[in-house]
C-alpha cells in the first residue's frame, strides 16, 4: 500500500527538528518546510495527503498558507499545530473550513501520531463503497444556503455585531426563526428578545453561529414536506442535546466546551435526518425494530438502509466542510468505547446527552445507553443524572417564566 504523505510547515527550526524525530519511524512519508512559500513549492512537486501548519509565521502566515492550499489542493486535509490557542486566525480557519482540525503546542508524539492516524481512518471510512452507494442513490445532497454561509463567514471573520444582525435581518424568515430559537426556554432569557441585534449581543456570537448553522441545515431538509413535522421534532431534540452537552461539560470540567465542539449536539445526528428525509418508510421501519432491540441499533440500520446513520452523518458533515472533530463524534457517538477516538470524553458526553435529551422530551430513546460512557468520563451515572434533572428543571422554570 502506498505510504501517505504529510507536509509539516513551521518557521521554527527546533519545531521542525522535533517533528522529524517524532515521525522518523512512522509509516508516513514526511516533508518539511520552514515557510509557507517553501511549503507551496513542495506541494507543486509532491502529491501530499495532509498538511500540518503553524499559524504564526513571518511573511506568509499560517492562515494565508492554508487558504492557498485549500484553493489549489481542496482534496488535502489541513490541520493547525499552534501555540496560539486564542488566535482569531485559528478560529476563523476552523469555522470557514480552511483547516479541518487543531492541535496545541507543545504536543505529545503519540497523541499527534494517533490524531493523524484517526484523520486518515475517518477519511477512509467516508469512502466506504456501501456508503457511497446509498449517497449516490439520492438525486441531490442538501446544502447550506448562500445567505446562511455568508452569515457564518461574517461571524468567522469577527465582523461587527450590528453588521451581522443586519445581514440576518435581510431574510425575514430567518429573522423570525432566530428570534424564535433565541426566546426558547433553554436559552434562559427571562425578558423577551425582540430584535436580532439584541439576540446577538445577549447570546453571543458562538450561540448565534450555532443557531444559524442549525437553521441552515434544517431548512435544507424542509422541502421534504411529508416528514416536516418529524424533522421539527428531530431539531427540538438536537437543540436540547446541544444545550445539555454545554451544561454538563461546564458543570463537571469547570470550563466552557471547546470552540470546535460548540455545535456538536446540533449536528451529531444529522445522518438520522438524512434517512428520515430521503427514506422515510425505511426510517420508520428502523425505529420500529430498534424499539424492540435497542442494543442492536446500528446493525439494524445497516441491514435496512445499507449503512448506519452515524456514517451518513459523517459523510454529510464532511460534504459541508465542517471540522474533523465534529465528524468524528457524528461517526462514533453510539460507540463511545471504540478504539482510536481522539476526543473520548466529549464523544462519551454526546452519547449520554443524546439519550437523556430524549427522556426530557418524553420520548423513549431509540438507542442503547452504553454504561462504559460514564467510565470514560470518570463520573458516576447517579451524579450525571442528578445534574441532568437540575438542567431539566431549570428549563421548565424558564419556560414557565417566559
Amino acid at each position: 500500500m502506498e505510504r501517505k504523505k504529510i507536509l509539516f510547515v513551521d518557521d521554527e527550526p527546533q519545531v521542525i527538528h522535533a517533528l522529524k524525530r517524532d515521525f522518523r519511524k512512522s509509516s508516513y512519508q514526511t516533508f518539511f518546510a520552514l515557510s509557507g512559500k517553501e511549503g507551496l513549492e513542495i506541494l507543486e512537486k509532491e502529491e501530499i495527503d495532509l498538511v500540518v501548519a503553524d499559524m504564526k509565521m513571518p511573511e506568509m502566515d499560517g492562515y494565508e498558507f492554508l487558504r492557498q492550499v485549500k484553493i489549489k489542493y481542496p482534496e488535502i486535509i489541513c490541520i493547525i499545530l499552534s501555540g496560539y490557542t486564542e488566535s482569531e486566525a485559528v478560529y476563523q480557519a476552523l469555522v470557514n473550513g480552511t483547516a479541518r482540525a487543531y492541535l496545541c503546542k507543545p504536543w505529545e508524539r503519540e497523541t499527534l501520531q494517533n490524531y493523524i492516524d484517526q484523520l486518515f481512518a475517518i477519511k477512509k471510512s467516508l469512502e466506504d463503497k456501501q456508503l457511497l452507494q446509498v449517497v449516490n442513490s439520492v438525486s441531490y445532497l442538501p446544502t447550506l444556503g448562500k445567505h446562511y454561509q455568508k452569515i457564518l463567514n461574517l461571524i468567522a471573520a469577527g465582523e461587527d455585531l450590528g453588521k451581522i444582525a443586519e445581514v440576518i435581518e435581510e431574510d425575514p424568515a430567518l429573522t423570525i426563526d432566530v428570534l424564535k430559537v433565541a426566546n426558547s426556554a433553554f436559552y434562559g432569557q427571562r425578558m423577551p428578545i425582540a430584535s436580532v441585534k439584541r439576540a446577538v449581543v445577549l447570546l453571543g456570537l458562538n450561540v448565534i453561529k450555532d443557531i444559524v448553522l442549525s437553521l441552515g441545515i434544517l431548512n435544507s431538509f424542509k422541502k421534504f414536506g411529508k416528514v416536516s413535522i418529524e424533522i421539527e421534532k428531530f431539531w427540538e431534540h438536537a437543540n436540547l442535546c446541544n444545550k445539555m452537552i454545554g451544561f454538563l461539560y461546564d458543570t463537571f470540567f469547570n470550563q466552557k466546551l471547546p470552540e470546535e465542539f460548540s455545535a456538536v449536539g446540533l449536528l451529531h445526528d444529522v445522518g438520522k435526518l438524512f434517512i428520515l428525509a430521503y427514506f422515510p418508510e425505511k426510517f420508520f421501519q428502523i425505529i420500529k425494530e430498534i424499539k424492540k432491540y435497542p442494543e442492536m441499533s446500528l446493525k439494524i440500520e445497516k441491514e435496512i438502509i445499507g449503512v448506519p446513520h452515524t456514517l451518513l452523518g459523517g459523510y454529510l458533515l464532511n460534504w459541508w466542510n465542517l471540522p474533523y472533530p465534529i465528524i468524528e463524534v457524528a461517526i462514533f457517538h453510539h460507540e463511545p468505547n471504540a478504539p482510536g477516538i481522539t476526543n473520548k470524553k466529549i464523544n462519551a458526553l454526546v452519547h449520554i446527552a443524546d439519550f437523556y435529551s430524549y427522556k426530557i422530551l418524553n420520548v423513549e430513546p431509540y438507542y442503547y445507553l452504553i454504561p462504559e460512557a460514564f467510565d470514560i468520563l470518570e463520573i458516576k451515572k447517579e451524579e450525571i443524572e442528578e445534574k441532568i434533572e437540575e438542567f431539566s428543571n431549570k428549563g421548565k422554570i424558564n419556560a414557565a417564566a417566559s
